[in-house]
């Protein structure tokens, strides 16, 4: 009797050692099942992948500058602790020609934001710079411009931003923090 229990006792034992990898793994996996951290990583992927809930936006105004001829190419992606998103892409991979899309997670946001960033006017230059901003509800639009080429897109840069803003729709009260494009 003795040696059954024991030999139970060791196979249960070898069984738990071998086990304790795969169960240790899992553990982790439903641990970030239940304190979001699966969720969190997919959102992140998605947004920037651009196929988050600012997908359509960022696609809108891709297609909007392509249209243009104004390929915007380097993207990159970052979010705050806030839940405040940039793009940033290069213009025709000019590094002197930038394009920067802030998405704010409330209008207050970007009120506290956009001049702590950029100062409080629309348009700030300098003898190398020049950096134009367009607001709507929780979204803004950046473009700077610097060297000899400062302006460079200037023009058509302003008639997309502005065509891109008036068609951005805001659903009020759907938790849904991003602009949709109409």
């Amino acid at each position: 009797m003795k040696r059954r229990i024991a030999g139970l006792l060791a196979a249960a034992i070898t069984l738990g050692l071998m086990m304790t990898g795969c169960s240790n793994e899992q553990m982790q996996k439903e641990a970030g099942r239940y304190n979001m951290q699966s969720y969190q990583d997919g959102v992140l992927r998605a947004q920037s992948q651009g196929k988050g809930l600012n997908g359509r936006f960022l696609k809108q105004i891709r297609l909007a500058f392509a249209r243009e001829q104004v390929n915007l190419t380097h993207e990159r992606y970052s979010e705050d602790a806030r839940g405040n998103i940039s793009y940033q892409y290069l213009i025709n991979s000019e590094p002197t020609q930038l394009i920067t899309i802030h998405v704010f997670s409330s209008e207050y946001e970007l009120l506290n934001r956009v001049p702590h960033w950029y100062g409080n006017n629309r348009v700030a230059e300098t003898s190398t710079t020049l950096t134009e901003i367009y607001n709507k509800h929780n979204a803004t639009l950046v473009y700077t411009s610097m060297g000899k080429n400062k302006g460079k897109y200037s023009e058509k840069v302003k008639v997309l931003f502005t065509r891109i803003l008036d068609r951005l729709d805001f659903p009020q009260g759907s938790g849904f923090r991003g602009p949709q494009y109409k």
